[in-house]
């Protein structure tokens, strides 16, 4: 497939609105920038000459990363170019301070001007657009430690005399978290409305800016939260957002691309009232994730703004980090109400009771009619799981770690505990994961406890995990390597008593 290319003038009319020749075309050469903000200012678009980029090969999951250095100023510098250069640093220092999106495009120099000492473009790709993700402080040192960029950019022969006081700095080019200016999908830079446009370019009916979008996501999101039972969130993908909010293109598709600078408006919203609520709201937006790719199931590369050095870590590290903010959304429950109401949007009806009460079923991971049915049924055959029915048995038993365990059995010489999952776990399977971490932990906190309260001898302690589906596949052997027993298709009578 040949690739589009477009020549100077018309690359910067169609992604910034900008007419290098509105002098005329003798004047190109100097109305022509590095760089230039869209026609209304959101966003940045810079020149990546393609000579300049380097890849480097990531040791950890051996993807080709791809840096660039921009923003410095050369010695070298005379008329012109110099002149471009400190508007291109200017540009960029704004953008970085406003926390706007920078894209760039690829750009190939043009040979003959290089022979003469100077870098002009002949043509850009239009199907090379890329956002750039700025890498500073500790987190650069960690990926310099890693990937070693500056040898890199020593063995390309990419160094030039800087001045000290205006050095470059070091961007990655990463998948755009929204569309690139002048690319399929994103606003017209030449027209001062938002509407945005489908792959084939043509208008989709019905889109709304996003500034409108996100209110309308917002209350979306905190609605799915309160649908949610057991702890388990079920995360939101971009496809399955755009097609609740009504985003389609012209040919009644879910469109999701663009999604990305809707959940920044969003995550916007609720920091514009964070100040009022007395614990700082969640990550909401991280509960949208990409359906496909080598992150799918994870949140896209924009989350790395909020959660720094995000990027960096590895696909298990960043299936954790987004696992423990699930939990804080789930457990932030009804208080989503008091950001809807702060930012002026009508509050999320929470589910009632069948006598009128508020029911704490949904209610951001309240438990599930499955759930209970289940730790009823484990608690009423206390045999299924080498407990005797004189024993001692209790749900939701209270452990001096803050926790508590789903069922508990006691003897004198004997302690089982049990921790249920219902059915409900099927909608996240790293649930069943948790469940097994769960175990260990209940397991090492009542064996501290009986060791506390029975010090001369210490009861017997045994935590399994009772199941009403059948444990996935992918966990048997971290079980066997945890030791924790599990007890899979507990009770077919259970599940009935749920419906």
């Amino acid at each position: 497939m040949t690739e589009r290319t477009v020549r100077p003038h018309d690359f910067w009319l169609q992604t910034c609105g900008l007419d290098t020749y509105r002098r005329s075309s003798r004047h190109a050469r100097l109305d022509t920038p590095w760089n230039a903000f869209t026609a209304d200012a959101r966003e940045l678009v810079c020149t990546l000459w393609v000579d300049f980029i380097v890849d480097i090969p990531d040791p950890e999951d051996g993807r080709i990363r791809r840096f660039m250095k921009m923003g410095g100023r050369s010695r070298r510098w005379r008329g012109v170019a110099k002149q471009h250069g400190d508007a291109a640093r200017a540009n960029l220092d704004r953008a970085i301070e406003l926390k706007l999106p920078v894209f760039g495009y690829e750009a190939e120099p043009d040979a003959a001007a290089l022979e003469r000492g100077q870098r002009a473009v002949k043509y850009f790709y239009l199907d090379r657009p890329h956002q750039l993700k700025g890498w500073i402080g500790l987190r650069l040192d960690d990926l310099e430690e890693r990937l070693h960029i500056e040898d890199a950019f020593r063995q390309r022969g990419l160094f030039v005399s800087e001045d000290s006081n205006a050095q470059a700095r070091l961007f990655e080019l990463v998948n755009a978290t929204t569309a690139a200016p002048g690319s399929p999908g994103s606003r017209d830079a030449t027209r001062s409305d938002t509407a945005e446009e489908d792959e084939d370019g043509q208008g989709s009916e019905g889109n709304l800016t996003a500034e409108e979008y996100a209110p309308m996501a917002l209350s979306l999101l905190v609605a799915h939260i309160f649908k949610q039972t057991d702890s388990v969130l079920a995360p939101v993908t971009y496809l399955q957002l755009a097609s609740l909010l009504g985003r389609r293109n012209k040919h009644g598709a879910p469109w999701a691309k663009g999604l990305g600078y809707v959940l920044g408006r969003v995550t916007a919203l609720i920091d514009s009232v964070s100040a009022q609520i007395p614990e700082e709201p969640p990550f909401l937006t991280s509960i949208v994730v990409l359906s496909s790719g080598t992150n799918a199931g994870l949140p896209d590369t924009g989350v790395d703004g909020r959660w720094p050095g995000y990027e960096s870590l590895s696909r298990k590290e960043k299936r954790d980090k987004v696992a423990a903010e699930y939990q804080r959304i789930l457990h932030f429950g009804s208080r989503w109400n008091e950001i809807l109401r702060l930012v002026g949007l009508t509050p999320i009806p929470l589910p009632s009771k069948k006598g009128g009460g508020p029911e704490q079923t949904g209610w951001g991971g309240g438990e599930s009619d499955a759930h209970k049915a289940l730790k009823r049924y484990v608690h009423d055959h206390p045999e299924v799981f080498g407990a005797a029915a004189e024993w001692f048995a209790q749900e939701e038993y209270a452990l001096r770690s803050g926790d508590e365990l789903d069922v508990m059995f006691k003897s004198d010489q004997l302690w089982i505990g049990v921790e249920v999952k219902s059915r409900v776990s099927d909608r996240l399977i790293t649930d069943y994961e948790r469940g097994l971490y769960q175990v260990v932990k209940y397991r090492a906190v009542l064996e501290a406890q009986a060791r506390i309260d029975r010090p001369e001898q210490p009861p017997t302690v045994r935590v399994l995990l009772a199941l009403e589906s059948n444990l996935p596949d992918r966990y048997r052997d971290l079980a066997t390597l945890l030791d924790v027993q599990y007890v899979e298709r507990v009770s077919m009578s259970a599940e009935s008593q749920a419906k």
